[in-house]
Formats: C-alpha cells, sequence, structure tokens
C-alpha cells in the first residue's frame, strides 16, 4: 500500500508536486472551523474508501517526505486493538465498565508512577528463586 502525500491522487488540488501552496489552501484558510471540519471528515472518508475500506494504518506524508504519522481508520484500530489488547474475562470487562463509571476520585499519576517504581525496584531486589 502507498503512502498518501499532499500530492497523492486522493488529495488532487491540495498542492502541486513540488508541494506549493495552490490557490485551494489559500481559499481553505479564510473557512470556519465547521466548514474545515466538514471538508475534513469528508475527506477522511474518501481516503479510508481509496485504501481498502480503512483495514490498515494509512501512512501520510509531506511531498518531501517528512512523515506527518498515520491516519489509522476504527476498523484497522479494533483489529490492532484484537490482537494487542489481553483478553478480558466477562467479570474483568464487568470490573472496568463499573471504574468507568465510578466518579470517584482515582489515583493520581504521580502518586502511580511512585507506586510502580517502588515495585520495580523491589522486584530487582529479590534474588530469583
Amino acid at each position: 500500500m502507498s503512502t498518501i502525500t499532499a500530492s497523492s491522487p486522493a488529495m488532487n488540488g491540495v498542492a502541486a508536486r513540488n508541494g506549493s501552496p495552490t490557490p485551494h489552501l489559500d481559499a481553505l484558510r479564510s473557512w470556519t472551523d465547521d466548514e474545515k471540519e466538514d471538508v475534513l471528515i469528508a475527506l477522511l472518508r474518501e481516503l479510508i474508501d481509496n485504501y481498502g475500506g480503512g483495514k490498515g494504518l494509512i501512512p501520510i506524508e509531506t511531498p518531501e517526505g517528512e512523515s506527518l504519522g498515520y491516519y489509522v481508520p476504527p476498523l484497522a484500530a479494533e483489529a490492532r486493538a484484537e490482537m494487542y489488547l489481553p483478553k478480558l474475562t466477562p467479570e474483568e470487562e464487568a470490573e472496568l465498565e463499573e471504574r468507568c463509571n465510578d466518579d470517584s476520585p482515582g489515583m493520581p499519576i504521580g502518586e502511580w508512577i511512585a507506586e510502580l517504581k517502588a515495585r520495580a525496584a523491589e522486584l530487582e531486589t529479590k534474588s530469583p528463586e
């Protein structure tokens, strides 16, 4: 699968081959944020269709070859989650759901990181059995 760039067919008229702006970009700068959002959504939908229905990551680069990252369509994200996330039991799923709906205060991130570091240090000092 090829990389999407500002000069790719899917982005026709957005930038010239050398990356120089076209009048389309000047016009885009005058649009409202809502108008830009509408166009971005339409372009993302077309991009997903052009790249196999969104089953894989879509690399995005500038015409100069600078990587801007990857667009991860929902189907690709779902497939990767299935592949990499642990399989949870129904009980674990229920506990996570309950925790998500619980508005009581959680542990501050700094405290959690300190706890993890303390546990790691403890494990390093234990001799293998």
